[in-house]
């Protein structure tokens, strides 16, 4: 009987891995297969267990079924949300002070580092205190067009 214990114990423990580890559902389904497993262990074992086989795929069953409709639904909306944008492609349509003219080149202000920029191609010189928005990024130069007056201020995505 101690070996159907065990057995049951490593599938909880797959079960309880899947909820911390991002397997995908990998780790659940194989954890209610070792449920299963371990409900037919029961059955073979010399002891009185007359609903072993049948209470352990049923947990199985519900966990599977648990774990492909919520993980599914996750994996789902995960591919079709916008893709993650991290490092220099976060800043891409964000608002910036030009903290140095750019005439061409100067520097400004952008979620809190100083970057060095360029204004766009036929865009006037700016001048400090000015706010600008990202259009693109060259290198390491953020290329910027000015905001006009009036222009509504973008907070960033």
């Amino acid at each position: 009987m101690e070996l159907v214990w065990i057995i049951a114990g490593i599938g909880i423990g797959l079960l309880l891995v899947e909820l911390l580890a991002p397997t995908g559902g990998l780790l659940a389904v194989l954890g209610a297969l070792v449920l299963a497993a371990a409900g037919v262990v029961a059955l073979n074992e010399d002891s009185d267990v007359s609903g072993a086989l049948g209470g352990s795929l049923i947990a199985a069953g519900v966990i599977s079924l648990f774990a492909s409709i919520v993980i599914g639904k996750k994996v789902l909306k995960a591919h079709r949300d916008e893709p993650v944008r991290t490092g220099w492609e976060e800043l891409i349509g964000r608002d910036a002070v030009v903290r140095e003219p750019l005439d061409p080149v100067g520097q400004i202000w952008v979620e809190g580092a100083l970057w060095k920029a360029r204004v766009g191609d036929g865009q006037p010189a700016v001048q400090a205190g000015a706010r600008v928005r990202v259009e693109s990024i060259d290198g390491l130069t953020l290329v910027v067009c000015p905001i006009q007056a009036g222009e509504r201020v973008e907070r960033g995505p």
